[in-house]
Parts: C-alpha cells; sequence; structure tokens
C-alpha cells in the first residue's frame, strides 16, 4: 500500500493519507480519520481498491417489487437506466439479475461498472433518482416492508 491508495480493512474504507512508523491514517468518506496499527495492516485481509491503477467501481442496487409487477418491464426500465447513465460502462456491459422470489416480493439486482471506485456512491444516489422518477412515471411501486410482528 501507499498514500493515496482506498483501501477496505476490518469494515473501515478510505484512503491512506500517511504512513507512519507504527500507524497508518486512513480518512474516511467523512473527512474523519482512523488510525490502524501497522501490525493490523500486516496481519489482517486488506483489500486494496486501487491497486493497479485500473480499478473499476461497481454500483449494485438491490430493489424489491411487488408480486404483481411485470418483472421484464421493470427489468427493462432498469436496464436501460444504466445504460443512459453517463458514467456507467458500457463494458462490462450492466446487467440485471432476479435475485430472490419472497412472500414480501420479487428482488432484482442492478449492477453496472463505473470508471473509479471513489465515483460509486455518487452515482449510486443519482441513479436512485433517475429510477425513482421512471418508476413512478411508469405507474410502478416498490415492495411495501411487512409489518412489524
Amino acid at each position: 500500500v501507499k498514500v493515496g491508495d482506498l483501501i477496505s480493512i476490518s469494515g473501515v474504507e478510505g484512503d491512506i493519507r500517511r504512513i507512519n512508523v507504527r500507524a497508518t491514517e486512513i480518512q474516511l468518506a467523512d473527512r474523519s480519520i482512523v488510525i490502524v496499527p501497522n501490525s493490523q495492516l500486516i496481519s489482517q485481509n486488506l483489500r486494496n481498491v486501487t491497486l493497479g491503477g485500473s480499478a473499476q467501481g461497481v454500483a449494485t442496487l438491490e430493489l424489491t417489487f411487488p408480486l404483481d409487477i411485470d418483472p421484464e418491464q421493470v427489468r427493462n426500465l432498469l436496464y436501460d437506466t444504466f445504460c443512459e447513465h453517463e458514467s456507467i460502462l458500457e463494458k462490462p456491459m450492466p446487467f440485471v439479475r432476479f435475485s430472490q422470489l419472497k412472500p414480501e416480493g420479487i428482488t432484482l439486482t442492478i449492477t453496472g461498472y463505473v470508471a473509479s471506485p471513489r465515483t460509486v456512491g455518487s452515482i449510486k444516489s443519482e441513479l436512485l433518482f433517475e429510477i425513482l422518477k421512471r418508476l413512478g412515471a411508469a405507474g410502478i411501486e416498490l415492495a411495501k416492508p411487512p409489518p412489524a410482528a
């Protein structure tokens, strides 16, 4: 690892800001700093998201719909929304997966790739806003959570 790398270790994800003799400073998305002992960096599984400089980000959304929807119509709406977004890469192409069928509804997962893992959060937000707008225009609602017991 080196200064500037985006890493994930023990549930902490952020940019390495400084590597000292005993500890490494990691800056989180909220701009706070976590100090991780170097012994932890060596002894635990560490994910270097930016290693090699060619890392792509993965934007995945999981949405649950009522059982009475037309799954093909919703799949096409989700797929088109991802394909039309300027930040979603054409290769590898986005894909929609039918991930669950439960009494609460149908869960569809859509995945698309972006140029950088650093932009995933903002792009997912833009995609959700657009998907909700398109679902509303098509008269399609998301599944309502089951009532608490």
